[in-house]
């Protein structure tokens, strides 16, 4: 094991991972098991500190930037693992274990992140898992709630924290954010009664796919429709250990795919729905057999014909449903008509980031498109990887439609009861 500090290459190509198991009543373990309310002050024993460890990931982003001579920022490789290495609250805090950094040998720009790199980096987590106690991962903010709400889906029975962070203003800079959400998460990535992936940032820790990046400034991230599960106070952090996801059964698994051609589009009644219907109609050729699991249940896998629907899943985002002989409507029902012939899964989220819609406007989308699944008050970057996570599951359109209004983990305030197990 590498002593605390050391920076360490990640191997290239990835250790083969383990494909997860489907999980276990996770809708009805979530909603029907709490903590307790009490708010908890989060420091450990240092017997208790001392005797675990922490591994740091650093992928990249603004957190390990430097400006060059033309005074732009851009990363600079072994500079943060450098600085974290020699920052005496790191080595000498009683709230902090001991660390271990691994720097990935190219730094990833958040922008570019996407479904490969969840996978990546849940493989990285799973390959050194059985050795640390807890995890963070120094992240770009611009899709930091995107790599956290796919990581909360391929890491099934998590029972660590995996804590991610970054920062607007990088560590080189004399008045920063870096500092603090980096001190601070490594005491909270210390702490064993967290088992599920946060983001910290400006003194809150919100859980991953509840979040979204709302500003581009200190508070850039903000959960309005789940309270925060801890917050500094003063001179100490507290952690709401009522609002987190109790501790799993399970050994943890990871999944090792996502898949899944999606599309979102904005609802308003100026919408150009001729465009989203003639790409819900478009076809691509069809994978060779054998090169992915066959989604068994699919009308398209049946059929014969080399061609499938170019999209398997459209997402919607809604201002409100209008009356149902309005415009929205007539969009919806067009919408409908499409994705049905070809087997394609539609869902509809509120556009509004702190609300849902209200619950005569969820009766009128029933009664107007009673396909669209609706998912209540989850995030649109959280519905984005929970519908790659499924569909890499090799589940059918029907599953993974059934699937989506269902809490997994954490996600989503489930309107119906849970009617299947994921």
């Amino acid at each position: 094991m590498a002593s605390p500090g050391h920076t360490t290459t990640l191997p290239s190509p990835l250790t083969p991972s383990l494909v997860s198991a489907m999980e276990a009543a996770a809708a009805a373990a979530i909603s029907g098991a709490t903590s307790p309310s009490s708010l908890v002050q989060s420091s450990l024993p240092r017997s208790a500190v001392v005797t675990r460890r922490i591994l740091v990931l650093y992928l990249g982003g603004t957190i390990g930037m430097k400006k060059n001579a033309e005074g732009a920022l851009e990363p600079v490789a072994g500079y943060l693992t450098e600085q974290m290495r020699e920052m005496r609250e790191l080595r000498e805090s009683a709230e902090i274990a001991p660390f271990d950094i691994i720097e990935y040998d190219e730094l990833l720009d958040s922008s570019d992140i996407g479904a490969s790199d969840y996978c990546r980096i849940a493989a990285d987590l799973q390959t050194h898992y059985d050795e640390y106690d807890g995890f963070l991962i120094a992240h770009g903010t611009d899709t930091m709630h995107y790599t956290a709400s796919a990581l909360s889906f391929l890491l099934c029975n998590l029972d660590k924290p995996v804590i991610m962070t970054g920062a607007m203003v990088p560590l080189a800079e004399p008045y920063n954010d870096a500092r603090r959400n980096l001190v601070i998460s490594m005491m909270i990535a210390s702490n064993p009664r967290i088992c599920e992936v946060c983001i910290f940032f400006n003194d809150s820790l919100f859980r991953g796919n509840r979040c979204n990046k709302v500003y581009h400034t200190y508070g850039a991230f903000c959960s309005l429709n789940y309270p925060p599960l801890g917050v500094m106070e003063a001179t100490h952090f507290v952690l709401r250990e009522e609002h987190l996801l109790p501790q799993p059964t399970g050994a943890m698994k990871i999944m090792s795919d996502m898949r899944g051609r999606l599309g979102c589009y904005p609802i308003d009644p100026e919408a150009d729905v001729d465009t989203l219907v003639a790409l819900l109609e478009r076809k691509r050729p069809r994978p060779s057999a054998g090169a992915f699991p066959v989604a068994s249940g699919s009308l398209a896998d049946d059929s014969g014909d080399t061609q499938q629907p170019l999209l398997d899943a459209v997402l919607l985002s809604l201002n409100g449903v209008g009356s149902v002989e309005g415009a929205v409507a007539q969009q919806l029902r067009q919408i409908v008509a499409a994705a049905r012939k070809y087997d394609i899964v539609v869902c509809a989220v509120a556009r509004d980031i702190s609300g849902t819609l209200n619950p005569s406007e969820v009766h009128r989308l029933h009664t107007i498109a009673p396909d669209i699944v609706y998912l209540n008050d989850m995030c649109i970057s959280a519905a984005e990887v929970k519908l790659m996570y499924l569909f890499g599951k090799g589940l059918s359109p029907a599953k993974v439609a059934a699937a989506m209004p269902q809490n997994l983990r954490g996600e989503i305030t489930p309107l119906l009861p849970a009617q299947s197990k994921l």
